[in-house]
């Protein structure tokens, strides 16, 4: 049996859909079944946070003096540590089983700039330690994408971080974005 050209094209876009739709659910259930994390937020260039309607993330953990860079590998393992209600880098990896003998074992990488101590007239300066996890940016509305720029520039290295990801690490140790805690309001994602 032959099939005529819009019929042709009415199955394509049918069979087309009905994957975005499985694809979509599917996200969305391992998002939902992955162990969740916070993690701290930083500006990015304050020139360039709001493009559109979203805000870029830029995972950025702060440290301090005596804090140290955890150590680092050539690796594409990150592990994570539960510190209060927020997870940090606790070190890197080459494998997932190396990472998991850290902490929590997700798929990225990092790099740390040490704080560096006060010496003769010379102030003690914070260190930072940026998180790469292959999210980079959070789809809202226009007033909420502006008022999450506005408190991402306000934050300083001495103030309280007012910003977070809320991240799912699923069980094959990717990252998936579920929102933003911005002053600890929720702000999630939702595809449907």
């Amino acid at each position: 049996m032959k099939l005529n050209a819009p019929a042709r094209i009415l199955l394509v876009a049918a069979t087309c859909a009905a994957a975005l739709i499985t694809l979509v659910i599917s996200e969305g259930a391992t998002r939902s079944s992955g162990q969740e994390v916070l993690i701290a937020m930083e500006a990015v260039d304050p020139r360039a946070i709001l493009s559109g309607h979203y805000v870029q993330i830029n995972l950025t953990q702060r440290l301090t003096v005596p804090e140290q860079c955890p150590a680092q590998t050539e690796g594409d393992w990150v592990a994570l540590r539960q510190s209060g209600d927020r997870y940090i880098v606790a070190g890197g990896a080459t494998s997932r089983d190396g990472a998991q003998l850290i902490g929590l074992p997700v798929k990225g990488t990092f790099t740390c700039n040490a704080p560096t101590p006060a010496s003769d007239g010379i102030e003690a300066t914070p260190g930072w330690l940026n998180l790469d996890l292959h999210i980079d940016r959070f789809h809202t509305n226009q007033t909420d994408a502006q008022r999450i720029e506005r408190i991402l520039r306000e934050q300083r290295p001495d103030d309280t971080v007012r910003a977070f990801a809320i991240v799912s690490i699923g069980r094959d140790g990717r990252a998936r974005l579920k929102g933003l805690q911005i002053d600890g309001e929720r702000l999630e994602l939702s595809w449907l």
